[in-house]
C-alpha cells in the first residue's frame, strides 16, 4: 500500500505526462475527508492521511517519487444545474441566487457558483429538487440535471443553519 501524508503540488499536464502517472477518483462528497483509502485507476493500493483543512482539489498531487505519480481526479457527478443567466436586473439576479441558496440550504444540500450558474450535487431525487425550484415562484427560470464536476478547486458552500 501507498501513503500520501498530504498534497505535494498541482498537477500541470504539460509538465507531468509521464506513464508514472495515475489517478485517484474523489468525488465531492469525499474530498474534504482526512483519511481514505481506496485503489488509483491503475489498481494501486492507497492510503490518504492528511492534514486537517486540506482540500483534495481536481488535480492535487499526493505522491510523486520515482515510480509514482498519484493525482487526485474529480468524476462527473449528478447535479441540478441553474441558469440564473443575465436576464433581469442584477437585484432579481441576486434575489434568485439568494433564495436558491436559503431552499438548498434548509435541505442541507451544498452549492456551488460557477459563472451565472448554480450547481447542486442530486441528493435526494430529481423530482425533490424540481419542486424545491418551482416552489419559488421564480418563473421561467432555466434549470437541468446534467453530470458535472463539483468541488473541483474547492468545499461546496453548505448554506445550512446549525442544528443545537
Amino acid at each position: 500500500m501507498l501513503i500520501s501524508t498530504g498534497i505535494v503540488g498541482r498537477f500541470d499536464p504539460a509538465r507531468d505526462a509521464s506513464d508514472a502517472v495515475d489517478f485517484l477518483e474523489i468525488p465531492w462528497a469525499d474530498a474534504s475527508k482526512r483519511r481514505l483509502r481506496r485503489p488509483t485507476m491503475g489498481g494501486l493500493d492507497f492510503a490518504i492521511s492528511l492534514e486537517h483543512s486540506e482540500y483534495l482539489f481536481h488535480g492535487a498531487v499526493l505522491l510523486n517519487d520515482d515510480e509514482h505519480v498519484v493525482v487526485v481526479s474529480r468524476p462527473e457527478e449528478a447535479a441540478l444545474i441553474i441558469d440564473l443567466g443575465q436576464n433581469g436586473t442584477a437585484q432579481e439576479v441576486l434575489q434568485r441566487a439568494a433564495l436558491i441558496g436559503h431552499a438548498f440550504g434548509n435541505q442541507h444540500i451544498p452549492i456551488e457558483v460557477d459563472n451565472f450558474s448554480i450547481l447542486a450535487p442530486v441528493l435526494t431525487s430529481e423530482s425533490v429538487m424540481e419542486k424545491t425550484i418551482r416552489d419559488l415562484g421564480l418563473g421561467d427560470l432555466a434549470f437541468r440535471f446534467g453530470t458535472v464536476r463539483l468541488g473541483v478547486s474547492r468545499p461546496l458552500v453548505m448554506t445550512g443553519h446549525a442544528h443545537g
